[in-house]
């Protein structure tokens, strides 16, 4: 995510104009969100920004282990994450469904559209793309490099939520604090 006022470093190591990060709004809409949620109140102002990969979003639409913790972390946090995201988390909602009759399709996927409709996405441009790929841990997978990449380019990121062990070791070594809630 890019909120309005932050500047990612680009590939090149220059700073670049902000973009502004997009949340999907009713019917296709795209709308520019900002880091504070309108919604809290100013003593909670304070809120802590949170990178979230795909792992840990899907958590936040199928009940896993680890969801409850999840859910009770980011009541208190800001999550964020990028557009590669939305693929990511529906494919594996895909699996999810072919291996579990139990779950509902129509539900699983609305709960899907709840959570990703709710937080900031990141824009997957160019100079990102160029970023993931220069980072220099080689046992990173590109989907990998591109969440750490995207979290890199955030100004005030207080942190990185992931489930994936390689992920998350390939993201300490780029400087950002790992958090697993639950795991």
């Amino acid at each position: 995510m890019r909120s309005t006022g932050s500047s990612p470093k680009a590939a090149c190591g220059r700073r670049v104009a902000p973009a502004p990060c997009r949340r999907r709004s009713g019917a296709g809409a795209i709308r520019t969100v900002s880091r504070e949620r309108s919604t809290r109140s100013a003593a909670t102002a304070d809120v802590s920004l949170f990178y979230a990969d795909a792992s840990a979003l899907a958590k936040l639409v199928l009940d896993e282990p680890e969801s409850a913790a999840l859910r009770a972390f980011a009541r208190e946090d800001l999550l964020t994450s990028c557009e590669i995201s939305v693929t990511e988390v529906l494919r594996a909602l895909t699996r999810n469904l072919q291996n579990d009759p139990t779950l509902v399709p129509e539900v699983v996927r609305e709960q899907a559209t709840r959570v990703l409709d709710a937080i900031p996405l990141a824009p997957v441009e160019y100079e990102l793309l160029v970023a993931a790929g220069r980072l220099p841990e080689p046992s990173l997978r590109a989907l990998d490099a591109i969440h750490i990449a995207a979290a890199l380019s955030l100004d005030g990121l207080d942190g990185f939520v992931t489930y994936d062990v390689r992920q998350a070791a390939g993201a300490r070594l780029a400087g950002l604090r790992t958090f697993s809630p639950g795991a």
